[in-house]
């Protein structure tokens, strides 16, 4: 029951209507008696720091979690964050506190792990190729960074986007062979998609040329909403192993739970 001592959450998102945090975190407030609810917000770019600057006058806010396109900016307009949205530049799940800051960090990388490699061992030794390197990609090349692959590639439609990320770890990972390249899969044993590419089935390109999956890859999409988008369909078609977006959103909403303070 929502009363009037109820602590809110926000959900911001561009587009909104794929994002399955509140239906997932919503009935875990109320099975463990917690008086709070999320509730999902559409801004689009242009007005995210108008909306950001309203929201975060509210009173009683607990805090907001944060998905495409406004990771990057939420980091920005934050008070402070925590080293793990401050080596990316990105957040993910903000948190507000009694003093009105609002304190940033980022849960995309240890849910990706945990939630869909097995807690990074399944990424150890593989070679891999990364769609995308904005705020989830990024989260996610520094976690396979530290898994122990063997190699990774980045790619993005914003070549200068991927080359900076490949940059960045390459100096605090000396040790890995990390490079920007085309999307192309060969030499690849695990492909990895970071960007909205299959939120909209009907409309949206494929990430890769699917036609270039093998049988012996390992293919995760952190696509939550559809579940099967039309890359792991391909892949599943193909007889490659496939990895569920939902994984890794299950591990941050516990995650989550913890860092707001319950």
């Amino acid at each position: 029951m929502i009363t009037g001592t109820t602590k809110i959450f926000y959900m911001l998102a561009h587009p909104i209507s794929h994002v399955r945090t509140p239906e997932l975190i919503n009935p875990l407030f109320a099975a463990r008696g917690i008086d709070a609810v999320m509730v999902p917000v559409h801004f689009a770019p242009e007005d995210f720091a108008a909306g950001w600057d309203a929201i975060r006058k509210t009173r009683n806010l607990g805090g907001l979690v944060v998905s495409v396109p406004h990771k990057e900016h939420a980091y920005a307009l934050a008070d402070e964050a925590e080293p793990a949205a401050e080596e990316l530049g990105a957040a993910n799940v903000i948190r507000r506190e009694a003093d009105g800051r609002m304190i940033a960090t980022n849960m995309d990388g240890p849910g990706f792990l945990k939630g869909m490699l097995n807690d990074g061992r399944d990424a150890a030794n593989q070679d891999v190729l990364l769609i995308g390197a904005g705020g989830a990609g990024k989260a996610i090349a520094f976690s396979l960074a530290r898994s122990g692959c063997n190699s990774l590639r980045i790619n993005d439609t914003d070549a200068a986007r991927a080359t900076a990320l490949a940059e960045d770890i390459k100096r605090r990972y000396p040790h890995l062979a990390v490079s920007a390249t085309s999307s192309d899969l060969e030499g690849i044993s695990m492909l990895v998609n970071a960007t909205p590419c299959g939120l909209h089935p009907e409309t949206d390109p494929l990430p890769v040329d699917i036609r270039n999956l093998q049988p012996n890859m390992l293919v995760a999409d952190i696509i939550m909403k559809p579940r099967e988008t039309p890359l792991l369909k391909a892949a599943m078609a193909c007889g490659c192993q496939v990895r569920y977006g939902a994984g890794m959103l299950d591990t941050q909403i516990e995650l989550m739970i913890s860092y707001f303070g319950y």
